[in-house]
């Protein structure tokens, strides 16, 4: 199968890199390879729709620059690539993800096991590493949890592990939602189901607590089914957007009742956690 190559050239590049990184894996990218001056995104070939780029909404941001190149590539052995460029994530010492082909590190608590096919949720990006460090942080033991968004399902996963009774994966993309679904099967989760869905999910349920990694304006869009779907004296985490953003996301929440709990950063990267009160119900 043949490829074509996207070569991006963001100034500057950080946090636009990422930004833009999650708008191509919405148009169906397949991989990507950070530079130093940028982004190299994969396609195949017979699915390439150069008009698709010019209605990327990173490109309208005044506080960058990106202009790109497009280049045909010869067949490219993506397992070959992964095996080469992936390599194990810890978070404080407790989780480990990593791939079927690294050893097992048996000092930590959690060792995840994946098949690394998409860029974001394999622990490699910063707001991955914050929802994971959140969740060390929060009793999670008999309750029910939704991952919204899921990608590789390492969230849900680890949720498993933290004594969740029951973890509703969920994510938009069949890609996504069948590479969780053998990651799930692979480190050997009972209580995790995995299905394709949007953010809907005001009738899926009543979680004590829902993860929602996603980005700023689904987030936004979605607070109220979320909240709707949260049990009272639930937690919401919320991760996907950048630290310029968090009046956004406060404010989208807070007019939903939620109470905020906590604000983590790493580098450009936010997430905030925030609670259902009774006041959250009558909103």
């Amino acid at each position: 199968m043949r490829y074509t190559e996207v070569d991006f050239l963001i100034r500057p590049a950080e946090p636009w890199r990422d930004l833009l990184m999650v708008e191509l894996m919405e148009l169906g990218y397949e991989s990507f390879e950070e530079t130093t001056h940028g982004l190299k995104a994969y396609m195949a070939t017979r699915q390439f729709n150069r008009l698709a780029l010019d209605g990327l909404q990173v490109l309208r941001d005044p506080h960058v620059t990106i202009t790109f190149g497009v280049h045909d590539v010869p067949d490219i052995n993506w397992n070959a690539r992964w095996e080469r460029e992936f390599q194990p994530v810890e978070v404080d010492g407790r989780v480990r993800v990593r791939a079927e082909f690294h050893p097992v590190d048996g000092t930590v608590q959690h060792d995840i096991v994946i098949t690394p096919r998409m860029a974001f949720g394999t622990g490699h990006h910063a707001t991955t590493r914050m929802m994971v460090k959140a969740m060390l942080g929060m009793g999670m033991q008999g309750s029910e949890v939704c991952d919204l968004g899921c990608g590789t399902a390492v969230l849900a996963i680890l949720a498993e592990r933290l004594g969740a009774a029951r973890v509703l994966a969920i994510d938009n993309d069949q890609a996504a939602v069948d590479n969780a679904r053998e990651n799930v099967a692979r480190n050997g989760c009972q209580r995790v189901v995995v299905e394709k869905g949007g953010t809907e999910i005001g009738d899926r349920g009543c979680f004590g607590t829902i993860l929602a990694n996603i980005e700023r304006n689904t987030l936004v869009r979605a607070m109220p089914e979320m909240v709707r779907a949260l049990a009272t004296g639930g937690k919401l985490l919320l991760s996907g957007f950048i630290k310029a953003d968090e009046d956004v996301m406060a404010s989208a929440a807070s007019a939903c009742g939620l109470k905020h709990v906590q604000t983590l950063e790493e580098g450009e990267w936010a997430l905030s956690e925030w609670e259902k009160t009774n006041t959250a119900e009558r909103a």
